[in-house]
């Protein structure tokens, strides 16, 4: 018997309404100098000689910047002090440094967007806004497949995004129906990629992923079996999932490891990163998929960075990720917080389909490498028990 990881579900009584912004650029106004290559941007005068630019010491005349007629002019040595030279010559309407200007993290306009902690903790805006997902294209990600109770295809937050739907039982997944009886794999599914900027509720860490649906736990409880889920994982894997997330635990079984190590294909191109939860016993259990060397086992945070008293810590936790109180859909409609390794693992599943995202042609094994590394060390140096390599920090990831 498996069974979800999720330990309490807790409603908010209060939300925060975050501001509506998009990704923009802003122009750093300090007196700071321009990139090294940045050069000065310089407007003559009409009838002014653009010969007039090198006679002040500029190395060239320089390109028009389109629309401006503003010239962007290699200048030698310090451009701050070009500039100056510059504003005292006769016929020059404006010299300034070609300054840096930096994206803002991205901010939808979903609006509970304040109270995603756990979507800005692994750093997934500042992710968003270095990889042109500011914008919060709908299309264009990883196929995620989550594992799990099923999902509420017809949410408001998850509309469009499932891409194949199937439920196990007895080992053989029947697809074209995956609908969620206990609400937990739509929780799930909504932090890994519930619709982002829509002016609804929350967005998912990997918004823009096509998600992969197979329910292996249709029993009472969000209970199943070690064959339901093997057969999952093979199926999610067989239909293109690049990322599987699995919120579920039990014993070791040898068929779920062999049904692992076919998805993983040793870490290769054509495998899949499987992410599954600690454990919610509060202490030093292995749970499986977890513990299977093909997974990356995931342990929960609070809003403080603390370990999570009901996460367990053993030598198998990879990485950390936020766990508590965690915002996310609520099968039926509207919104809800629920707490658990079960929360944890789908913030690490979500970073892990950015990571690919960003580099499609990867390895399994590169992008488990990725992941490892882009976090906090907290803890104990290095990998320890409770937090694994650290929490994830997407802001870190190279």
């Amino acid at each position: 018997m498996v069974r979800d990881m999720n330990s309490s579900r807790t409603l908010l009584h209060r939300g925060r309404q975050a501001a509506l912004a998009v990704l923009a650029i802003v122009l750093l106004h300090s007196a700071a100098p321009a990139h090294a290559d940045g050069g000065v941007m310089v407007r003559l005068r009409a009838g002014t000689p653009a010969s007039r630019l090198t006679a002040a010491g500029l190395s060239s005349a320089g390109v028009v910047v389109a629309g401006t007629g503003a010239r962007l002019v290699t200048a030698p040595g310090d451009p701050a002090a070009a500039v100056a030279r510059l504003r005292r010559k006769h016929g020059v309407l404006w010299a300034e440094p070609n300054r840096t200007v930096r994206a803002f993290a991205a901010t939808p306009s979903d609006p509970r967007w304040g109270e995603l902690y756990g979507v800005r903790r692994i750093g997934a805006p500042a992710f968003w806004s270095a990889h042109g997902l500011g914008s919060f294209p709908a299309t264009g990600g990883v196929p995620v497949g989550i594992v799990d109770t099923g999902i509420d295809i017809a949410h408001e937050d998850l509309r469009g995004q499932v891409a194949a739907c199937g439920a196990a039982q007895d080992g053989h997944v029947t697809e074209g129906e995956c609908a969620d009886h206990e609400g937990h794999g739509s929780h799930v599914a909504g932090t890994i990629g519930a619709l982002a900027n829509n002016h609804l509720g929350v967005a998912g860490v990997a918004f823009n992923s096509p998600l992969i649906i197979c329910r292996a736990l249709g029993g009472a409880g969000g209970s199943g079996t070690v064959a339901d889920v093997a057969a999952c994982v093979a199926w999610a894997h067989d239909r293109g999932a690049r990322v599987i997330s699995m919120s579920l635990g039990g014993p070791y079984s040898q068929t779920l490891a062999e049904a692992a190590k076919t998805a993983y294909a040793r870490g290769g191109r054509g495998g899949s990163l499987l992410v599954a939860a600690a454990g919610n016993d509060g202490n030093g259990a292995t749970e499986y998929p977890a513990g299977l060397s093909q997974v990356v086992s995931v342990g929960a945070i609070d809003a403080r960075d603390a370990v999570a008293p009901f996460s367990n810590e053993n030598l198998d936790v990879e990485v950390s990720a936020p766990g508590v109180n965690v915002m996310s859909v609520r099968a039926g409609g509207g919104y809800v917080a629920e707490s658990g390794t079960s929360m944890a693992t789908p913030h690490a599943a979500g970073a892990a389909a950015l990571l690919w995202s960003a580099d499609p042609s990867a390895s399994v094994a590169t992008i488990r490498g990725r992941l490892d590394a882009a976090v906090d060390d907290l803890g104990a140096p290095g990998r320890d028990r409770a937090y694994g390599f650290g929490v994830i920090d997407l802001a870190r990831a190279r």
